[in-house]
């Protein structure tokens, strides 16, 4: 399914990352992933998309954000942060991408 309006990126649930536990950078459970944004065109994971259940919250986490992906992913922000991070409603936009941006250069990490 496309979810930006230039047909660039692509919701994907990719079963090697489906329900891994987000971690952040102080050791906090921060949701689990339940899709990936990939852009095919350049063969690239821009973002995991993460389902926060005491918030029934999704929100995207940049690829770049991620130390390690082994069992868990985990990210190099802090839970304020992340938590911090605007919801998603499966459509993204610039200004989305752009309030992303703002959080993460204001975290801690």
């Amino acid at each position: 399914m496309w979810v930006n309006e230039d047909r660039t990126l692509w919701a994907d649930r990719n079963v090697d990352t489906w329900q891994l536990v987000v971690r952040s950078a102080d050791g906090f459970d921060c949701g689990n992933v339940v899709a990936q944004i990939v852009e095919p065109g350049q063969y690239l994971v821009r973002y995991f998309v993460v389902f926060l259940a005491d918030a029934d919250k999704h929100y995207l986490l940049p690829s770049d954000a991620v130390r390690n992906i082994e069992g868990e992913l985990l990210s190099v922000y802090t839970a304020e942060c992340l938590l911090s991070l605007p919801t998603y409603h499966h459509t993204v936009t610039p200004c989305l991408e752009k309030s992303i941006r703002a959080v993460l250069a204001d975290g801690t990490h």
